[in-house]
């Protein structure tokens, strides 16, 4: 007879190992369900960013089925040469996590705006072996996000134009009122000439003194000496006030430029001074406004966008001065430092407490009165100068003595083939 088989027995190890893997597998299978069932896109990719999985809602979003874009390179998410999330694969690689938002057009042909979130994937030895995004669909925020923009602008618009009908009223109030004057001495005066030109008439002869008497008795009806004097002085402020009215006009004009998709080169310190123009009669109550303002060449940006910049700070600097009850003093300086310039918008208002200023820029956040204030005028401007120009929105304040918010933009714009990024 054969002597027959045995298995040997099962160890501890043996059991162990079996249940390493079962929950290996349970792992798997929950990551699995998890990754199928999300309503956010999931992407994971290899490190040097071919795509590994694609779940079902990244189909969706996308447009794309999972098997099209396995081994794929990153070109599947964002279109047109945007490399803004290829730009940061080096920093997630090094373990940092980023957020960055793309543009593209869907397989659909649809514009498409997304948030995607990149963090790296490492094993147990702390090494990246891949990389998972996940991806939002931000296309509706943008909307609202330039509903909001114009909201902003309207709001701001309607706060000036009480005070650009009161600076326009004031220099045409006393254009009129001379120019009443300057009739009424035309007059006078054509009167006088009048009896000038009959005393000239050869065909009626009178005698001299006679003559010395009508010419008497003409003047003696205006005052000459007065209407020498202030003729040339409602001249003068007739012209002054038409100045005024027109260096308005302009700034308006400047002010309210409806911009370009593109940016082009503007005047910096021209949208400073014609913000500082179409503001003064809100801010003139409450404080003195000083411009000092240095030589700078063109700024590639949308002037359009920068005037709401400047608007917004200039009436917060004026409202901050106005909360302490006395009056203050509003600095506008413009700076040239290297490849870019600064603009500095000084006030000597309360300053800004640390609480309020960690929260200072995020959006509907005021701590203005009901009614005066959205929220959102910081938080655009911020999305202006940084998303929009590549630049930087920063404040220092000091409880007491005031706050300087500083924009700083770079000359030759925002690159046009990076998107703008943000870390998480």
């Amino acid at each position: 007879m054969h002597p027959s088989h045995h298995q040997p027995p099962f160890t501890s190890q043996d059991n162990e190992l079996l249940t390493r893997l079962a929950s290996q597998d349970f792992e798997l299978a929950r990551y699995a369900a998890v990754l199928a069932s999300s309503d956010d896109s999931i992407i994971t990719m290899s490190p040097d960013g071919r795509i590994t999985d694609w779940n079902a809602a990244a189909e969706r979003l996308y447009g794309y089925p999972r098997e099209e874009v396995l081994g794929q390179q990153l070109d599947v998410l964002v279109t047109n040469g945007d490399g803004g999330v290829r730009a940061v694969l080096d920093t997630v690689l090094a373990g940092d996590r980023a957020t960055v938002e793309t543009v593209h057009l869907r397989s659909d042909g649809a514009m498409l705006h997304t948030s995607v979130s990149l963090s790296a994937i490492v094993d147990v030895d702390g090494q990246v072996i891949g990389i998972a995004a996940v991806a939002r669909d931000i296309s509706d925020y943008k909307v609202r996000e330039t509903e909001l923009h114009q909201e902003s602008k309207l709001e701001s618009l309607g706060r000036l134009s009480a005070g650009l009908a009161h600076e326009i009223n004031t220099p045409i109030q006393y254009v009129g009122d001379n120019a009443r004057f300057l009739e009424e001495a035309y007059q006078e005066l054509i009167r006088v000439v009048e009896v000038y030109r009959g005393l000239l008439d050869t065909s009626n002869p009178i005698g001299w003194v006679e003559r010395q008497e009508r010419v008497r008795e003409v003047e003696a009806g205006i005052d000459f000496d007065y209407l020498e004097k202030e003729i040339p002085s409602a001249v003068e402020q007739t012209l002054e006030g038409i100045e005024r009215v027109s260096r308005i006009v302009r700034a308006m004009k400047t002010f309210s430029h409806p911009g370009h998709q593109e940016q082009v080169p503007a005047d910096l310190n021209e949208a400073v001074a014609a913000t500082v123009t179409v503001t003064r009669h809100q801010i003139s109550d409450v404080a003195d406004v000083t411009m000092e303002l240095a030589d700078l060449p063109p700024v590639l940006c949308n002037i359009a966008d920068l005037n709401q910049v400047f608007l917004n700070l200039i009436v917060n600097a004026a409202d901050a001065i106005e909360e302490t009850g006395r009056r203050g003093a509003i600095t506008v300086t413009t700076a040239l430092d290297g490849d870019d310039v600064i603009v500095c918008i000084s006030d000597t208002g309360g300053g800004i407490s640390d609480d309020v200023r960690a929260k200072i820029f995020d959006p509907f956040f005021t701590t203005k009165d009901v009614g005066r204030g959205s929220g959102q005028g910081l938080p655009l401007a911020r999305g202006v100068v940084q998303e929009g120009h590549g630049g930087t929105l920063t404040l220092e304040s000091v409880l007491g003595q005031g706050t300087t918010f500083t924009v700083r933009l770079p000359i030759d714009g925002r690159p046009t083939d990076v998107p703008a990024e943000r870390g998480a």
